[in-house]
């Protein structure tokens, strides 16, 4: 049955409908894609060390398991940030608020005190059951407790010779869905970011929805920023909602395949889509966690950026925050 349905989604594939390209009037394209390029392309990485994990179905919800993970991304970040250098493409890393932090400490037994919790939920992905939101939360400082902060890379990410963008992915990686989160809930958590971010001298443009579940999107809005990412698999361009907020749909996730597709096969998959985007002129957003094996992510974002920064007459090369911020500054 899997073999049927791997040739199934190569046939989609190569028959032009997956990712769907998204039709508009003919005079959209000059409205979204800045003369002269052709089409635009954003790269949106997931930061989130152990904080994704921590109550994910995938890994049981396992603690040592979910700081194996977190150890595997830290190893991958810097691979990342000097990759981006060598080919000159920014991304816009969705970081975990807490990751920001040097350390941290219990007052009265609870961890951050001042941040409202979620109460027990379950979704598709995370089992949340029992105790405090912030049980795992190791209260040290980073250099004790790696999985769980991450103020070095940061200050690599900040530091680089290419432009990257900090987004905000929530300050604890909360399901932001009103059915599970209070509009007061998302607002504090961001808040929270923005205030531990401003430290940095990082104002928060953009929104990353932990597990690319959607929803508060008003609040989002009350707290300043200007876009959002939807997870869609679609090449077309961003959509203003009712509440102002820029909506930017994904266009294909990186990450090895669940029918055990050869990197190469994903390679040239990749590469056409970016190829596609700029026939038909639009918004390719690719996104990825930077948690995954080693051997796929070097193949993949090599030979990927090395082919992104080779088209760069053709292709607007940007972040979810200097576009959103462009598209504010065009006449619509």
């Amino acid at each position: 049955m899997m073999w049927i349905k791997q040739y199934l989604s190569k046939l989609n594939f190569f028959a032009g409908n997956s990712p769907r390209i998204l039709s508009y009037p003919k005079n959209t394209v000059n409205k979204f894609i800045p003369f002269p390029h052709r089409a635009v392309i954003i790269i949106s990485c997931d930061f989130e060390l152990a904080w994704a994990w921590r109550f994910a179905k995938q890994i049981n919800c396992s603690l040592e398991k979910a700081k194996g993970i977190a150890t595997k991304e830290r190893e991958n970040i810097p691979f990342i940030v000097d990759l981006c250098e060598e080919f000159d493409v920014p991304l816009t890393f969705a970081t975990v608020g807490h990751l920001f932090l040097e350390g941290c400490e219990r007052k009265n037994g609870l961890a951050h005190p001042n941040v409202k919790r979620l109460n027990h939920f379950e979704n598709k992905y995370w089992e949340f059951s029992s105790g405090d939101w912030f049980d795992a939360d190791p209260c040290c400082n980073w250099k004790q407790a790696r999985e769980w902060y991450a103020p070095d890379l940061l200050k690599k990410i900040l530091g680089s010779k290419v432009k990257h963008e900090i987004a905000c992915h929530t300050f604890s990686h909360i399901d932001c869905r009103e059915e599970v989160c209070s509009a007061d809930i998302l607002k504090q958590e961001i808040s929270e970011c923005k205030n531990i971010a401003a430290k940095y001298g990082v104002k928060l443009n953009s929104f990353v929805f932990p597990a690319n579940l959607t929803g508060n999107f008003k609040a989002i809005k009350e707290e300043g920023l200007l876009a959002f990412r939807s997870d869609k698999d679609v090449l077309g361009f961003p959509e203003k909602t009712d509440c102002g907020l820029w909506q930017f749909s994904t266009t294909a996730q990186i990450c090895p395949s669940k029918y055990k597709w050869s990197i190469e096969y994903c390679i040239r998959r990749y590469k056409t889509i970016i190829e596609r985007a700029i026939r038909h002129q639009r918004l390719c957003h690719f996104w990825f966690h930077p948690s995954m094996g080693r051997e796929f992510l070097e193949s993949v974002l090599t030979e990927l950026f090395q082919f992104i920064g080779a088209k760069k007459d053709e292709l607007y090369i940007t972040t979810m925050g200097e576009y959103a911020k462009y598209l504010e500054n065009a006449k619509f």
